[in-house]
């Protein structure tokens, strides 16, 4: 089978070294400028040997048109692509074009499946290999396969392990099409379907007011790599919360969400939430670098501190 591979995530890096090795992969195409996640998608590229294409949005009805047209291959694999593909293209490969997607569908559909599966609280996501068509993530399925999303699992973790995991997926979807081609599709329940949204800035910020020990902690690790951590304040000052634990406390107090209760050199950082709930503050990001909450105790930071709700903050940017 020939197989151009269409991703814009270096996720796509093991399915990109599976399917060279198997000697299907007749290009790697990278949608948009060169930034951080495509780079490295390119020098893996060269390191196969394989071709590499970059093309612009605008770039897409034309010379992506005329690269599928001259390759004719029998799939286009999409593995993370943030433009709108003509639905013309479609058509052109054999199998057509067939989407990887980090979750159960028709469940999480939209850009970032994994962030707002770790953020609200799922314990199983998946991948879903589906036909795409012109609306986003709702083609029928080729295949899917469970995996569970582990307690302390961070975006970055658990989009790596679906990364490595996609391999086999792959593999057996493959095999089907090649056996079957389209004819074992199979539609997505609309009834059991939900979309979530870009992540935008107010959805990485912490409100230690309404937000449970638990819920913090998932938006904290929905956000370590890629949006650079959970946003809070600090005596006015914003601040990014990378890596955080729940811990008990013995006969504690009730304290307002947000006050540190303790902070020395043995144990770090520890701050009350709502309900009479407790974190450790493991690692941060200020504006003077990135440390341990042991280490911030060594920079002043005392008891009856308190971090702050950051829905007030302005100006702060996104990471990616």
């Amino acid at each position: 089978m020939k197989i151009i591979l269409l991703t814009s995530g270096p996720f796509s890096i093991p399915c990109m070294h599976y399917l060279a090795g198997q000697k299907m992969l007749h290009s790697v195409v990278s949608p948009g400028a060169p930034n951080k996640n495509t780079v490295p998608i390119e020098l893996n590229a060269g390191h196969l040997n394989i071709p590499f294409k970059r093309f612009l949005k605008h770039e897409l009805w034309s010379e992506l048109k005329n690269w599928l047209t001259e390759a004719r291959p029998d799939l286009v694999l999409v593995f993370g692509c943030g433009y709108k593909i003509p639905a013309e293209l479609f058509a052109i490969p054999k199998f057509g074009f067939h989407n990887v997607h980090f979750s159960l569908l028709p469940a999480y559909r939209g850009k970032s499946p994994v962030f707002w599966q770790i953020k609200n609280g799922e314990t199983v996501g998946g991948i879903t290999i589906h036909q795409m068509t012109e609306s986003f993530d709702s083609g029928a399925m080729l295949m899917q396969h469970q995996t569970a999303i582990s307690p302390g699992d961070t975006l970055g973790l658990y989009t790596a392990r679906l990364a490595i995991e996609s391999v086999q997926v792959i593999s057996k979807a493959i095999e089907k099409l090649s056996n079957t081609g389209n004819d074992l599709l199979y539609p997505q329940n609309e009834d059991s379907a939900s979309c979530f949204p870009g992540v935008g800035i107010e959805d990485l910020k912490i409100n230690w007011e309404t937000q449970s020990a638990k819920e913090i902690e998932n938006l904290v690790n929905a956000t370590n790599a890629d949006y650079g951590g959970a946003i809070s304040a600090f005596r006015g000052q914003p601040l990014r919360i990378i890596e955080v634990m729940q811990i008990q406390v013995t006969n504690p107090a009730d304290f307002a969400p947000g006050s540190i209760i303790h902070a020395d050199t043995n144990y770090g950082i520890l701050v009350a939430c709502k309900n009479t709930e407790f974190l450790r503050i493991n690692i941060v990001q200020t504006a003077e670098g990135i440390f341990s909450g042991i280490k911030l105790t060594g920079l002043g930071i005392r008891p009856g501190d308190r971090f702050e709700s950051a829905t007030g903050l302005s100006g702060v940017q996104i990471t990616v």
